[in-house]
């Protein structure tokens, strides 16, 4: 009788029950009804603020204060809105008084002002931003505004005194539309009807009803049916799920339908003129009017009781209930679901109540335990749910205890049944548990966490700043570490940076190192960032030393202004893009001299510079060489400068700088190649003036080749004189070009010198070369014994070649021979098979 003693039936089978959730830790000193109050949606935070419209007005200038409270009554923070406040918004100034207050769904207290200034804060009473409905709201002003929520956002609509209705479907985007104009005469009352991609506006105006939508250009009239019509609607409230609506009359009548005003569900009369100070649903089943201390329920299907309350109240809204606010308590009031009453029900026959019974008297010892069982066997499975389920809407531990060791019991006489929902249940109620605890002040039922879902509910408790609590429910449930313990102790350590401490930098950072260690997840980069935002900037260069990804660690310290650290860090990850990344941006921070200056101190990172400024900046490259008396490099710098330029005396002059470099580094390999391509040069330029051909930027071998070709034997030979050219290369060179030119008789000529010191293998291979083989014949029987084969068969002289293997009695020669013959040869080849058989032959 206990667990139903709070129920109240509200028509067949249905009941509804209050129970208190909190006694208020604010002491009981509060009178809601001196109070402007706002309350979050799933258990959130309760906003105060003294309600002026309640009091003689006076020309002080007082500030606005806001008090944000738990749901258990707990102060959260406190803080004030000056009414002479200017606030920057939209690029120009703006200041108001405080009209409204309301809540977004990510828990930030949104307040309009009357000038149509909307501002956010979190609930400790952080400035977040602000924006504003409009310039026409602003001069206008508003008489009233309120702040709605839908599935995914939050926004905010506004009535302003000359009746027209501006509206901001998302706080975050802002963007004003303005509805369509309402005529003459003073607007009852008003609210936002959300659906799926758009919003209309209900307003009550006199004793007509109009709906408000920002594509019509005129309003559309609807008509509820009343029993009597001809009353004005004074009151209305929408359904959580904007599916139904609530409409109170002036004369005391309530009307229930859907939101569009076609369906009624049911008129009731409250017999009360007296307006009520809030009208809101429970859940989707029934409509509350509060009235002082009375609170009126009435279900969809006409029926109604009645409450009565200690204090002044006020209504919380939400998806399945509504909470009740007192001074002294917190109450929630909701339709029981149908599987409590089942379960818990007097007299209930459904398998639930006949498994809780069974456990019940098993406990006790009792034999009737089994004659409960005998009647559910065929249904244990849906029995063992039923209770479950039952313990899932249970608020009390012990009823959830009572239900769950009933389940389990259940359960054990049907092994294979499914373990899942019965662990899902017991570690989602234990979390429920915890959180409910007036400490924490989040009285959140089983449906509003399974809507508002786990990864939701931590980051609430994480914004509560219950890290303790978080961290033990993210290990509870095992949730993996980049989704639980990894966010939960980044948004721990964020929040450590902020607070005022005695502590030294050093020893901050390594307390949060000491938590967070290098669990996977964890971003020291945000944490470092998070520090410098509040000014911190020595912790930030503690905390970033803990990052283990180099390019972050380096773009951090950067930003820090610590150039060395940053550098030093760049260079000891050895990626070589991070540390140009890193160069780049000290060369645009710092002027040339001191860049200079402070790369000198890491050789690998100075040398990487000098390398990108050979393709990209030679002026700085020689800046470095000249700073540290670098003459090689100088001189090399000069001698590519050198092979830049296209105008002679320039490239002759730089060669002749880089010698004179070369000289002062000692480098005598360097100056000896660069004073033979000073020579060569000036050679090459009075070729050039001589010849009128170009030979400059040539080298010394296609010099003499050209000269060669051009018929210039005797400047060839002086080419070859002065700079000691071998006579093997040098008679090579003679034979390619007197082929390529075709000077044969020159060719000729050069072989009749009898101090030939390359033989006559390459008279025949340039011949050949250049097709001519009746050439290569006058030199192919010149050619060494060894030889002599292989050239006249190259130069088609089979027989000949024939000839000289057999008198070299060669195996191998004649075999080569033989293999060069074609079909026209077939008396050689006789021949050739012939003399392969003379076992006399040399292999």
């Amino acid at each position: 009788m206990a667990l139903i003693s709070d129920w109240t039936q509200l028509g067949d089978d249905v009941f509804y029950r209050k129970h208190e959730v909190y006694s208020m830790d604010w002491g009981g000193g509060i009178n809601l009804a001196d109070f402007m109050v706002a309350s979050a949606p799933y258990g959130g935070p309760l906003a105060l603020t003294r309600d002026e419209s309640r009091f003689t007005k006076t020309h002080q200038t007082g500030k606005p204060l806001i008090f944000i409270f738990s749901s258990s009554g707990k102060k959260i923070s406190s803080f004030k809105i000056d009414p002479s406040a200017v606030y920057f918004v939209d690029k120009k100034w703006t200041s108001g008084f405080l009209l409204t207050l309301g809540w977004s769904r990510g828990e930030d207290l949104v307040c309009v002002q009357e000038d149509g200034a909307v501002l956010l804060y979190d609930m400790f009473g952080n400035y977040q931003h602000t924006f504003n409905m409009g310039q026409e709201a602003k001069d206008t002003h508003i008489q009233s505004s309120q702040v709605f929520t839908s599935y995914r956002e939050t926004g905010v609509a506004v009535l302003t005194k000359s009746n027209r209705i501006f509206m901001v479907n998302n706080i975050h985007e802002p963007k004003t539309r303005k509805y369509p104009d309402l005529p003459g005469g003073a607007v009852n009352c008003w609210c936002v009807v959300r659906e799926e991609r758009h919003s209309n506006v209900l307003v009550s105006q006199g004793r007509d009803l109009l709906l408000l939508n920002h594509i019509d250009e005129r309003p559309q009239a609807l008509y509820p049916q009343w029993n009597e019509p001809g009353g004005s609607v004074v009151e209305m409230a929408v359904s959580s799920n904007s599916r139904h609506i609530a409409l109170l009359s002036d004369s005391g009548k309530l009307w229930i339908g859907s939101s569009d005003i076609r369906i009624k569900y049911c008129e009731y009369d409250a017999k009360s003129q007296v307006k009520p100070r809030q009208l809101a649903w429970c859940g989707t089943g029934a409509v509350v009017l509060l009235w002082e201390v009375t609170l009126e329920v009435v279900s969809v299907n006409g029926e109604a009781t009645s409450y009565y309350l200690d204090s002044s109240s006020h209504l919380a809204q939400e998806a399945d209930g509504v909470r009740v606010v007192g001074s002294t308590c917190h109450d929630l009031l909701q339709k029981v679901p149908q599987v409590v009453v089942d379960t818990l029900g007097i007299g209930s026959m459904a398998p639930g109540a006949l498994l809780l019974d069974a456990s019940k008297r098993f406990q006790e010892r009792s034999t009737q335990a089994n004659d409960c069982l005998d009647m559910i066997k065929d249904s244990m499975e849906e029995a063992v749910n039923q209770c479950l389920q039952a313990a899932q809407h249970q608020y009390q531990p012990q009823a959830q205890k009572m239900l769950l060791r009933a389940a389990l019991f259940g359960k054990s006489f049907i092994p294979e049944m499914n373990p899942e929902p019965c662990k899902k249940t017991i570690f989602t109620l234990r979390v429920l548990n915890a959180v409910r605890d007036h400490r924490v002040g989040l009285p959140l039922t089983w449906s509003q966490m399974e809507h508002l879902t786990l990864p939701v509910l931590l980051d609430r408790l994480v914004h509560r700043r219950f890290f303790p609590l978080a961290l033990e429910i993210a290990n509870f449930l095992k949730i993996p570490e980049t989704d639980g313990t990894s966010r939960i102790l980044a948004h721990w350590a964020c929040f450590k940076v902020l607070q005022p401490s005695q502590k030294s930098d050093e020893h901050i950072a390594k307390e949060i190192n000491s938590k967070l260690g290098y669990t996977p997840g964890i971003s020291y980069t945000d944490i470092a960032n998070r520090a410098d935002q509040a000014g911190r900037k020595q912790l930030a260069i503690k905390l970033i030393e803990y990052e283990c990804r180099a390019k972050e660690q380096v773009l951090v310290l950067m930003r820090l202004g610590e150039d060395q650290t940053a550098l030093r860090r760049a260079l000891q990850s050895g990626d070589t893009d991070l540390i140009y990344t890193v160069l780049c941006r000290l060369r645009q921070k710092l002027s040339s001299g001191d860049f200079l200056m402070l790369i000198r101190n890491f050789p690998v990172a100075q040398a990487l510079h000098m390398r990108s400024c050979q393709d990209l900046d030679t002026e700085q490259l020689r800046d470095i060489l000249v700073q540290e008396d670098d003459f090689l490099g100088q001189g090399l710098l000069r001698v590519k400068e050198a092979y830049n330029s296209s105008r002679a005396d320039t490239k002759l002059a730089a060669l002749q700088g880089a010698a004179e470099l070369f000289r002062r580094a000692k480098h005598e390999t360097h100056l000896q190649m660069t004073e033979e391509q000073i020579k060569l040069y000036r050679w090459q330029i009075r070729l050039e003036e001589n010849q009128q051909k170009p030979y400059t930027d040539k080298s010394l071998h296609d010099t003499i080749h050209h000269l060669l070709l051009d018929g210039q034997i005797k400047e060839a030979e002086k080419l070859r004189t002065e700079f000691k050219i071998s006579e093997k290369r040098y008679w090579w060179l003679r034979v390619v070009a007197h082929a390529q030119a075709g000077h044969w008789d020159e060719l000729a000529a050069l072989a009749k010198n009898k101090k030939n010191p390359i033989g006559f293998e390459p008279f025949v291979e340039v011949c050949l070369k250049t097709g001519n083989k009746l050439e290569a014949q006058k030199y192919a029987s010149r050619v060494k014994e060894e030889n002599k084969v292989s050239c006249l068969i190259k130069c088609g002289l089979l027989e000949e070649a024939t000839k000289i293997a057999h008198e070299q009695r060669s195996a191998s020669s004649l075999a080569e021979v033989l293999a060069a013959c074609g079909p026209q040869h077939q008396a050689l080849q006789s021949r050739l098979q012939q003399l392969l058989s003379d076992p006399s032959l040399k292999s």
